[in-house]
């Protein structure tokens, strides 16, 4: 009988017979393992429970502890969420899959939720999963899918599809109820062990542990601000009928797109000349404003942006950014895997940072650096000195740190926290993650600027995350406002610059799979071409030609 060898990823060797099952694999290995195996990598494809394995090769296992592992994961329970709302609500009750939020997704629901039906929902999801019940995927045609979602009433569903170019696509049988799903699913609900239900006022957040939790469900925490952002945007959106991909392309086709840029930016220039008008108005307390958020977005044009509107109302801004207070290169702290650790606040030279802020308050004239990043050291070629009317703008992923500025009395201070809140999905199921935006604007935006390959940026993502995690998403709550930095048309303009990048990572690279999928998310988009974009555009950060860069 024809065997073959399967190297783990520990490194120990096993040999099975040839065309074994992945599922049988796992069930011989998983007593090694905490958590369950939901999904491998095999010669650089996915396999799942069901896929045979017939040739010799590598094989990575994912738990919920991995970002693939944990990607399924979290579809998998949101299927289980949908079919035991519906199961309890009503099967003609509408879920629409919104956006992360915490350490969860929030999902929105048209019927008055109370906290007894919160504990039944979840009750009922814990009796599914331990009836171990199968996720199964179908193959169909693309047009017999179609149909079928046309027949229940999913114009969600219809309007994705229609802009698929696939001849055929796979659904999901889920407990009696077919849907469509984009990416990989459970085997089954006995591996959905852990997750918890948040009742908010038109919704319920569906808790789970993330990969950075240990398999640990972390108390909520509500970020209001944060919160509130999404919701007014949500709405907006779904007054102009852009609420998900499907009628964002519909308006393409009927050619508003020209209109939809101009209501993107201008919803985002009222909200930025709002905070300038706030500011103003306590201009004689107000002296720093701080901008701080995840990688990609935004922070610089939003600086230079917020500096114009301030200019406009009579205020005199120096604008300022933290990278620029790097340790000289020799001086940088090591992470833990003895790389320097550039994400770290001890990457910053906070003492002399503090001392220069303190000094420039005071009136004191101070010179400032410029950190060349080529000789990896600090010049001191830029001199300051506050006069009354004068504001300071300092950008930088550690703003908003309380171990910055401990000094300086808070009503000084104006903290803004920047980032791009997806609030469109690709239809009610299908939403479209907050860190893939940012992910797919910083491609571009590397390989512009530095001449990065793809494969590169998505290398270092994973590190660029951790110190996210770390150093920017526990300080959210202490921004005075939270400004969103997304464009509802941006992924139309960054598929024709994204897309290309995208396949040129090959097959045998260890970030084919993160890059595939993002090809997935893409193929759903119709392209808008970039020269409508206006040159002051966030976007013009990352595609080119900004006038800020002039």
């Amino acid at each position: 009988m024809d065997t073959i060898t399967i190297t783990f990823d520990n490194g120990e060797k096993k040999e099975y017979t040839k065309g074994i099952k992945f599922i049988d694999v796992v069930n011989d290995i998983k007593s090694d393992y905490k958590y369950d195996i939901l999904c491998g990598k095999f010669r650089n494809q996915i396999v799942n429970y069901n896929d045979s394995l017939i040739k010799s090769g590598t094989l990575n296992l994912y738990d919920m502890n991995t970002k693939e592992g944990n990607k399924i994961y979290e579809r998998g329970l949101i299927l289980l969420f949908e079919k035991s709302v519906r199961e309890l609500l009503g099967k003609d009750v509408k879920i629409k899959v919104s956006y992360s939020i915490d350490k969860g997704v929030f999902c929105q629901i048209d019927k008055k939720i109370t906290e007894d039906d919160v504990k039944s929902i979840k009750k009922l999801m814990k009796d599914k999963v331990e009836k171990a019940i199968p996720f199964i995927t179908i193959e169909t045609s693309r047009t017999e899918a179609i149909e079928y979602f046309k027949n229940i009433k999913r114009n969600d569903k219809v309007k994705s599809l229609l802009y698929d170019t696939s001849n055929f696509v796979t659904l999901c049988k889920f407990d009696g109820s077919y849907n469509y799903i984009l990416g990989k699913v459970p085997y089954d609900t006995s591996v959905l062990k852990y997750f918890d239900l948040t009742l908010l006022d038109d919704g319920i957040v569906v808790r789970f542990p993330s990969i950075y939790d240990n398999g640990k469900i972390l108390k909520y925490t509500h970020h209001q601000n944060y919160y509130n952002s999404l919701k007014e945007y949500s709405n907006w959106a779904n007054l102009l009928n852009i609420s998900n991909i499907g009628e964002l392309n519909e308006s393409i086709i009927n050619n508003n797109a020209g209109e939809i840029i101009k209501l993107s930016e201008m919803i985002q220039d009222y909200k930025l000349l709002s905070i300038a008008e706030k500011i103003t108005l306590n201009k004689k307390d107000i002296k720093i404003i701080l901008i701080s958020g995840p990688s990609s977005s935004g922070k610089t044009t939003t600086s230079k942006k917020l500096a114009l509107y301030l200019k406009t109302l009579g205020l005199s801004p120096h604008q300022l950014s933290l990278d620029d207070y790097f340790l000289n290169r020799e001086d940088t702290p090591l992470d833990e895997d003895g790389k320097p650790d550039f994400e770290s606040l001890r990457a910053i030279d906070v003492k002399l940072f503090n001392s220069q802020m303190e000094k420039l308050l005071k009136g004191t004239k101070v010179i400032t650096p410029t950190y060349d990043f080529v000789l990896g050291k600090k010049n001191f070629n830029k001199t300051i000195q506050m006069k009354d009317n004068d504001v300071l703008i300092i950008e930088g992923l550690h703003a908003l740190n309380n171990n910055l500025l401990k000094n300086i009395d808070k009503k000084n201070k104006y903290k803004i926290y920047i980032s791009p809140l997806a609030f469109m999905g690709i239809d009610n199921d299908n939403r479209i993650s907050m860190t893939d935006i940012r992910l797919l604007r910083r491609i571009v935006r590397d390989n512009r600027t530095r001449g990065y390959s793809p494969e590169h940026t998505l290398t270092t993502w994973e590190s660029v995350r951790k110190g996210e995690e770390k150093y920017v998403f526990p300080f959210q709550d202490e921004a005075d406002t939270i400004f969103n930095s997304i464009l509802a048309y941006e992924l139309c303009v960054l598929k024709t610059y994204a897309e290309p990048l995208l396949f040129s990572v090959n097959s045998d690279s260890p970030e084919y799979l993160t890059a595939i999928r993002l090809i997935e998310l893409l193929k759903f988009v119709l392209p808008i071409p970039s020269d409508t974009v206006p040159d002051v555009s966030i976007l013009r950060e990352f595609i080119g030609n900004s006038y800020f860069e002039k």
